[in-house]
This record gives structure tokens, sequence and C-alpha cells, in this order.
């Protein structure tokens, strides 16, 4: 008979003694950039985007690479393509897959251009074809518009991809509402009424800081800073699900098409894909990392959790190289989850 086996971190990752300094002292600059910087709630979310792109708000605009192509996958709604962003590995390694990304801006802000250089890097030193999807954004589209497009390109990629890119679809992963969306997005693949949709075996998801419970775990509740909110708070992630979800009555939001920390896991042990959870300890989603990452792991999932001391929400669209965002470890652990599952057959 097998021994119980304890889910168990790294208790001191937790502590906010161990938080490095170079860290705290990157958090107090994007509290005080977010002070005089404009939220999307008061300039409308047309124009935040405009602002973000331009890079004068708190988060870095994009960087765009000529080496990235526009591509177009067919949505279920005729002549409405879905945008979307390739990226090639540029130093002639083989292909041996298709990472399909999610972008994420709180399904409302954000498009598939915004992770150039961080896809192209791991294109090129993992082997694989990047995609980042443009799917439509709230409020001029709330749910379902921004998972439909997901699941479309997600299904369209399983059956296209390795005769059309040249390899097949190897990972689904994002950050935030894409790591939401790209959580969603498997379960829509594992529980398809189609068999070439749940048979399809992905090598593994990447998900980084996610929302998995739009009725808000415990974290957020407790996480509310006003004007010292670093990056997300309670209130500012409850503007953002008001966008997503109009007038969504309470009992809706634990449903398992919005929220997949409810789904049913369980009926699907045996066919989960490896799963790389990401977060940082100053996070206010942190516990949707580790319920999520503990209840894969209840129903057989092989999963890694990663826990940034002190990094905050979005940690990962900061440049590698930069002393404090926590950037470097949550690529490191992307890298290494990547290493050993992708591996040419």
């Amino acid at each position: 008979m097998p021994q119980p086996t304890p889910l168990t971190s790294c208790p001191e990752c937790f502590d906010p003694s161990t938080i490095p300094s170079e860290s705290r002292a990157f958090n107090q600059k994007l509290i005080e950039l977010a002070l005089s910087a404009p939220k999307w709630t008061e300039v409308g979310a047309a124009e935040y985007r405009r602002l973000r792109a331009a890079g004068k708000t708190v988060l870095p605009g994009p960087t765009l690479l000529a080496s990235a192509t526009a591509f177009q996958i067919p949505s279920r709604d005729p002549d409405r393509p879905i945008p979307c962003r390739l990226l090639r590995p540029q130093n002639n390694k083989p292909l041996c897959a298709v990472f399909m990304h999610i972008h994420g801006g709180g399904w409302v802000l954000q498009d598939e251009t915004y992770q150039d250089p961080r896809l192209q890097a791991i294109a090129d030193d993992h082997g694989l074809l990047c995609i980042s999807v443009g799917y439509r954004l709230a409020p001029e589209h709330p749910f379902p518009a921004g998972p439909e497009d997901c699941y479309d390109a997600a299904e369209w990629l399983v059956a296209n991809a390795e005769e059309i890119l040249g390899a097949p679809l190897g990972f689904i992963g994002g950050e935030s509402a894409g790591a939401h969306l790209s959580m969603l997005t498997t379960i829509h693949l594992l529980q398809h009424d189609k068999v070439e949709f749940s048979s399809f075996r992905l090598r593994g998801i990447m998900l980084h800081f996610g929302c998995y419970s739009v009725d808000w775990t415990p974290r957020v509740y407790s996480y509310r800073r006003g004007q010292s909110c670093l990056v997300l708070d309670r209130d500012s992630v409850t503007d953002f699900r008001e966008a997503f979800l109009p007038d969504c009555p309470p009992e809706t939001l634990k449903d398992p098409r919005v929220s997949p920390l409810y789904a049913d896991l369980e009926s699907l042990r045996g066919r989960l894909p490896s799963a790389l959870f990401t977060c940082g300890t100053e996070d206010c989603l942190l516990d949707d990392t580790l319920f999520m990452n503990s209840k894969w792991l209840v129903a057989g999932g092989e999963s890694v959790l990663c826990i940034i001391p002190g990094a905050p929400h979005g940690y990962i669209m900061f440049p590698r190289h930069l002393v404090g965002s926590g950037a470097e470890a949550g690529m490191r652990a992307v890298d290494d989850f990547l290493a050993v599952r992708t591996k040419i057959d």
C-alpha cells in the first residue's frame, strides 16, 4: 500500500523576511509609478491600451521583433479570423513542437504582440514554434468571446499544426488572465466530445500567476492595499472581472466554465499534462496558484511549483535581466520545465 505523501513546498519562501532587498526596492518603485500612472477604469480600456503600448503605464509596453510574423487562425464565425503572432527559432534549431501562448491583461488589456522577446528566446532555446493568440478583449467582447477564441485556436492547432506549421501542438501557457484562459483551454480539449481533441496529449502547460477562481481565493480578499497597491489588489481584479463577466450572478462565479478551480479534474485522471505553476509571494493571486497546483496533483497530474520570494504580479513580463523583478527565476523554471519535455522523439 503506498504511503501518504504530504503536499509540501519551501516554507521559507513565504517568509517576508526572506524577500531580497533588490525585490523590495523594485516593488516600491512599482508602487510609486502606479500612484502617478493612469488607470484603465478612469481613461477607458481603449485609451489605456494605447498608453500601455506607448510604455506609459506601470508595466512595460511591447518590444516588437522583426522575426515575428502575423498569422491568422479561423474562428467559429465566418469571415472573422483570430489574429496571432508567430515566432520561429532563428538559430536553425529543429522544431519539436508548437507552443500556444495566451497573453495576460485581465481579459481587457494587451494583445498578441506583447511577449516577442520572451517567446523568441523560448523558440530559440527549446526548438518551439511560438504562436501568441490575439483573442477578443472585454469590455467590448465579454465572456465567452475570449475563451471561445482560445478554444478555436487550440482546436485548429491540434488538427493542423503539424501539417501547416511543421510541428504538432505541444504546449499551452500564459500569464495572469492568459494562465486562466490556458487552463480553461486545456480542460476544454480534455473534455471535448470529439475524440480527436479529447484524446490529444499535450507535452505540458505553463501557467504564470493565473486567476483560477473568479469568486476569489482568500488571499484576494485580504489583499486590499489602496494607495500602496502593488500591481493588483482586490479592487483592481474585481474591476477586471466586471468587464469580463458583466452582470454575472454570484452563483455563476463558481461555474467551472469561468473558474477552472472548480472543474472536475478527477474525471481526467491519467490524462492531465505536466504543469508548471509559477507565482510571486507579493501577488494577490498567490492562493490561486497554490490551490490549482494542489488540485492538479491530487487528480494525478505531474506539477512543478515555482514560488518566487518578493516577486509581484506580472513579474515575468519584465526583462529577464532586470534585478529585483523575479523574471530571471521564473524564466529559469520555464527553461528547466521545457528542457526535459522538448526532446525530439
